[in-house]
């Protein structure tokens, strides 16, 4: 049975076909009378005097009519996305699902629920954003507005996977277009009847194309040529690549511009074939309108935001496209008061308000590139800004935290060196004192070895001014020692006090039992360099003027360079004697009274319940805090005022109980003592000192020491240690310590978080962190034991001539302050291993994440040994009290955990994009865009363009359409390797591919083979034709399984789901699963098979194991520049995407038939339409549409192109 027009019991009369698209298209009529270009007008039959192939033409542009009268009414509001209708899991990437007839049949789906709200809204209760595609209340089938067929007209009757074949379908894309062998791809539409039965009429049919899922390789590349811009070509992927489809070579900007239409392609050499082979993956037409496909509108232009005052006022348009932006706004939830109005969740972001990063922190780095140039070597350090504390909130830090780094709201961008490890080595010497007392013959002198390392993770030079450490690690612990009176060895037993017991700073004064204090010399990290500082000759160690305590890169540690102590100058005992009672009068502290033979630190027993009282907790706290002075003349005393007073640098705790009462000791074993050493006059010795004697925090390695793994209690043998330091914490950080979400051990030294302590084990010996020297300078590793010398870069800056150009650089911005955020928190989307996948918060529904902001004694724990508050009570809140004020007790109010990456991108990807350029790059561009292109080569001006809408927040993307946009609901392999292949030979051979995230990296290519080589780390990652091949197959299997995507954020995030889905977003997934990281999977991984075991832990911690290990990637080495990640593909490839089409192609057809059936003419047209920038109905600022209407048909389709088709065409 043939479909017809209507499908009551109403035929249509075979004339009056002006009451017939009267009726179809009510007020489309005038609108399609000017989009045609005349092609509406629709002839009145007259009679018999017409011919047959006349009727068959007039019915064929009838059918045209009705295809972009269906594509204004679906697809013309901005909150639209398109696609072919091939979603699901597929054997072959490169075929459709079982089930799916019609696999090119495009659909159309709202980006909103069918009343308008958005799919995806905030709670601020109960897990932050949801989406309501998880609870059902959005579906692919269900909430399909059309598919684009004709039949489809009134309503939806044949749908791709549903649609009877037989000899109601007319072919509209054939062998004419595809070859005969591409069977599958064939492309037949209903035909529907004019008329009635039994009478003479005629049928239609149409189909409608999605070109932008398709790759146009039209698109010139403007930075190309011997004249051309290197740094432009590998920023963005200015063209799509021809060789993807057979081109024996890539097309030149001259055959490009030639290219008119796919029908000019046979004449290329080399693309003869691939017009039909490769029908449905490329165009020679596709252009891009700048919207807001989530909440509809046009994007705003960041780079007029950066360009202009940091303030762009509002614009009379509905809903969000009237938002402006101020620095101050913060980038998460809405941005200020307006859009808190009209977002339908504006008043459910007051958890993450404060919290979150702002607006003007993205123009404070992207100003960055005023400064810095592309030759430019090296810049001096740059640091966050600090403010006063908040004395009545803020606790711990021995109260030397005076001026803390901002981590609210932050606008300012810092550049400085990362703290990778603050530790000390000891030893224990005597010398003879030359006293008559016998009690005090000998004395005891202990020797400090410092070791601190600072990293650089930029791709450019730091100039470092000089800069103080305090480092508090256990400075009470106990030690034997085997002295030999007179050839008979007698057992003596000390307790040590080292570092400062009480300041003498008025309000300063804290106990502070094994803090210490140094100096770090002026240095300059070279890229990618870790720094290893040690005493810079052997000295006393100064208790007072700390800037005496100098430690210096220029020199490897050695055992005759430390800081001793001989004694305290406060009086208090160094070496305290520990005896039983009656006392020994013969033993006085700090001396021996015979010469020393062995030693080693001993623990008392665990006494029965207060283990705080019985003396056996030793250390008052661990922390390591950098802090940089502010100018590179750092002369005069540097006391524990100084100290306090230095601007806030970086801080990094280990301490399990924040510093609240004393912690537990780890325990030497009572075999292979220490061989004791009588040392000079100067106070030297040559003893390397014992690895045991170690003490302090590191980074934590990507293969982490047998002893750590063993010695981890209750979590003994799992794979805890197994974690991707750059992707799941932030190495950048300001505000380093254990938080309410923790993988935590329940022995010392408690492991957690992305800093250690250590057991002891060879690895941390002093022989094998004994770094290697490089040109005067000792050089450590972030990530290894430093006898490699590895140069680790991960980061890049904006420069003039590199600017921002892409919002997928913003990868390379700091965010957060909190380490527990990643690193590279924008552009990728792994999911936070701390919270469920289908949420972006903790869900405050739950009692442990509510209360006290989910810092309390349930999530941090507490101890009822004497360890909480007070030897003589407990208090359960004490730790979590600590906790929280080391951030100003800000958890109350503000969730400090949260998916920042998920955040982010939702807030970024849709809203927003960069023109690109400065004002005068635009002049320049408006008056010969061809020979002056923006950064963007792809973005060209509209006809009414003027440099005061290019040079406005709000209207830049009215002046501008993007050639070439492509659509990231495309299941075409082919096309997606076009894209992926841009950069193919731009710095390189033909046949390698570049993804830079450093844009002029220091090292070698690689290929990939060894991720241990110097270049996987500071080199440029080189892929094969064969691996974009693998991508690109990989990417299609994601977007059939994920799609359709309802924005670019929705494709660049993970989706809010309990599945595989929510555990990364579709490049993520598609880099994985084509093994372009493999190498470095296969030589770090992480065991993410399995969750962590739950225990119950001593110190009533409800949930030691928070941090879900199945979350975690595939490798500890995530995120080392030879790691290919997503933000590094969406730097390039950003700029193009789009989550929907705005150019299509239109087969129609029509026929005339008598009485019978008999079919007596057929005609076929195509048409190439094109969705501008201009509103149907426009609102008050003339470049939005006007949403308040009862009907919204969006922007005006206009015809690009027709012809008319020969049946052997089709």
């Amino acid at each position: 049975m043939k479909a017809h027009l209507t499908r009551s019991a109403a035929r249509l009369p075979q004339s009056g076909f002006s009451l017939v698209i009267t009726i179809a298209l009510m007020v489309l009529l005038t609108l399609l009378a000017v989009g045609m270009m005349g092609l509406a007008t629709v002839s009145l039959r007259k009679g018999h005097h017409v011919s047959t192939m006349e009727e068959a033409r007039t019915n064929a542009r009838f059918a045209l009519e009705q295809a972009i009268a269906q594509l204004q009414k679906h697809a013309g509001p901005d909150q639209r996305v398109t696609a072919e209708s091939a979603f699901g899991v597929s054997s072959d990437p490169d075929s459709a699902p079982s089930g799916v007839k019609h696999p090119h049949w495009v659909g159309v789906w709202r980006t909103t629920l069918e009343d308008g709200s958005p799919l995806i809204l905030r709670n601020a209760e109960n897990g932050g954003l949801h989406d309501a595609r998880e609870d059902g209340d959005w579906d692919i089938e269900n909430d399909l507005l059309t598919e684009l067929v004709s039949g489809n007209e009134s309503q939806l009757i044949y749908r791709s996977d549903r649609a009877s074949d037989g000899e109601e379908m007319q072919l509209l894309v054939g062998p004419g277009s595809v070859g005969d062998s591409l069977t599958q791809d064939y492309v037949s539409a209903p035909k529907v009847r004019i008329g009635e039965d039994n009478k003479a009429g005629g049928e239609y049919a149409w189909w409608v194309g999605d070109l932008g899922t398709r790759a146009n390789i039209s698109t010139p590349d403007r930075f190309d040529g011997p004249q051309g811009d290197d740094i432009r070509r590998l920023q963005i992927a200015q063209d799509q690549s021809a060789t993807a489809f057979g081109s024996d070579s890539e097309l030149s900007n001259e055959e490009r511009s030639k290219m008119l239409s796919p029908a000019t392609l046979k004449v290329s050499e080399g693309l003869q074939d691939a017009v039909k082979q490769h029908y449905f993956d490329f165009t020679t037409d596709s252009e891009s309108l700048l919207v807001d496909v989530r909440e509809g509108g046009l994007k705003k232009d960041l780079t007029a935001f950066i360009e202009g005052n940091g303030e762009t006022g509002e614009m009379e348009s509905e809903g969000m496209a009237g938002v402006g932006l101020g620095q101050e706004d913060p980038i998460i939830g809405p941005p200020n008061d307006l859009a808190a109005e009209v977002m339908e969740d504006g008043s459910q972001a007051y958890r993450l308000n404060q919290i979150s990063p702002t607006f003007g922190l993205i123009r404070h780095w992207a100003k960055r590139a005023e400064k810095l140039g592309l030759s430019t070597r090296q810049m001096s350090a740059s640091f966050s800004p600090t403010r006063a504390r908040d004395d009545d909130k803020m606790q711990s830090y021995g109260g030397q935290n005076l001026y803390p780094v901002e981590y609210k709201n932050r606008q300012q961008s810092d550049v400085q060196p990362v703290l990778t490890e603050g530790s000390i080595y000891y030893n224990i010497s005597y010398f003879d004192t030359g006293s008559t007392d016998t009690r005090r013959k000998y004395g005891l002198r202990l020797h400090l070895y410092p070791r601190v390392v600072l990293w650089n993770p930029y791709n450019v030079a730091l100039k470092v001014n000089p800069s103080m450490l305090g480092l508090q690690i256990n400075g009470a612990k106990q030690v034997e020692i085997i002295v030999d009176n007179a050839g008979k060895e007698e057992t003596l037993h000390y307790r040590m006090s080292w570092g400062n017991l009480l300041g003498t700073g008025g309000a300063f004064e804290r106990w502070r039992r094994g803090s210490h204090y140094f100096k770090l010399a002026a240095t300059t990290l070279e890229p990618g360099e870790s720094v290893v500082f040690s005493p810079s000759g052997n000295m006393p160690y100064d208790q007072s003027n700390f800037g005496a305590n100098l430690l210096t890169p220029s020199q490897r540690p050695d055992p005759t360079r430390s800081f001793y102590m001989d004694k305290r100058d406060d009086g208090d005992f160094l070496f305290e004697v520990a005896q039983s009672f009656p006392p020994d009068p013969r033993i006085v502290s700090d001396y021996l009274k015979a010469p020393g033979v062995r030693w080693r630190e001993v623990v008392p027993g665990t006494a029965a319940g207060n283990v705080q009282q019985s003396g056996y907790t030793q250390a008052d706290d661990y922390w390591m805090y950098w802090k940089p002075f502010p100018s590179s003349s750092a002369s005069g005393t540097a006391n524990l005022r100084t100290f306090a007073s230095l601007p806030h640098g970086q801080y990094v705790s280990c301490a399990f109980q924040y510093g609240d009462e004393d912690e537990l000791p780890v325990q030497w074993s009572d075999v292979d003592p220490v061989p004791m050493m009588e040392s000079t006059q100067g106070g030297v010795v040559q003893q390397v000192p014992d690895r045991r004697t170690r003490d302090g925090f590191r980074l934590r390695w990507l293969n982490e020491h047998a002893s750590n793994i063993m010695g981890s209690g209750s979590l003994a043998g799992t794979p805890h240690f197994q974690t991707a330091t750059i992707a799941n914490w932030n190495v950048r950080a300001a505000y380093s310590f254990r938080s309410a979400f923790e993988n935590v051990t329940d022995v010392a030294p408690h492991f957690f978080g992305a800093y250690t302590r250590d057991l002891f084990d060879d690895a941390i010996s002093w022989n094998q962190l004994t770094p290697r020297s490089s040109g005067g300078t000792a050089e450590g590793d972030p990530f290894d034991q430093p006898n490699a010398g590895q140069r680790r870069i991960l980061f890049d800056l904006p420069r003039t001539g590199g600017e921002l150009v892409s919002l997928g650089a913003l990868q390379h911005l700091k965010f957060s302050e909190l380490v527990w955020h990643p690193t590279y928190a924008f552009g990728n989307s792994l999911a936070d291993p701390r919270i469920s996948t289908d949420m972006t918060e903790p869900d405050r529904s739950e009692r442990d994440n509510e209360w006290e902001g989910g810092w309390n004694r349930d999530t941090i724990g507490y101890s009822t040994d004497g360890r909480s508050n007070n030897p003589t009570t407990y208090n359960s809140d004490s730790w979590a009290q600590h906790a929280r004020g080391l951030l100003e007790q800000t958890a109350r109010d503000q969730d400090l955990i949260f998916d920042l990456s998920y955040e982010l991108n939702y807030s970024l990807w849709d809203r927003y994009f960069l023109s690109t350029g400065t004002p005068s790059d635009k002049g320049a561009f408006l008056d010969d865009p061809v020979n002056r292109p923006l950064p963007n080569g792809r973005l060209q001006p509209t006809l009414s363009a003027t440099e005061e809408d290019l040079a406005d927040f709000h209207h830049a993307a009215s002046a501008l359409t993007l050639q070439g946009g492509f659509n990231v609901n495309s299941m075409s392999v082919s096309a997606w390797e076009s894209l992926l292949l841009s950069s193919a030979g731009v710095r390189t051979d033909d046949n390698k591919v570049l993804f830079p995230r450093i844009l002029e990296p220091k090292g070698k290519e690689w290929d990939g083979a060894n991720p241990r080589s110097e270049a996987a780390w500071d080199g440029q990652r080189t892929l094969s034709r064969d691996e974009i091949r693998s991508l690109a197959e990989s990417i299609v299997t994601e977007v059939r399984k994920r799609g359709p995507f309802l924005g670019l954020s929705d494709f660049v995030n993970r989706r809010l789901s309990l599945d595989e889905t929510g555990k990364m977003g579709a490049l993520e997934a598609a880099l994985s699963t084509s093994g372009i990281n493999q190498s470095f999977d296969d030589t770090w991984p992480v065991n993410n098979d399995e969750t962590l075991p739950n225990y119950n832990h001593i110190d009533n911690i409800k949930d030691p194991t928070r941090i879900e290990q199945t979350l975690k990637p595939n490798s500890n080495a995530w995120g080392a520049l030879g790691f290919v990640t997503q933000a590094d593909l969406l730097q390039s490839l950003g700029p193009v995407l789009t989550a929907r089409s705005d150019t299509f192609v239109v087969r129609a057809y029509g026929n005339a038939v008598d009485k019978n059936g008999k079919v007596l003419a057929e005609a076929w047209c195509e048409a190439v339409v094109q969705r501008q920038s201009d509103p149907v109905n426009p609102d008050k600022s003339g470049i939005n549409p006007d949403v308040e209407r009862n009907v919204d048909f969006g922007r005006r389709f206009t015809t690009k192109r027709f012809r008319w088709l020969h049946r052997d065409e089709i």
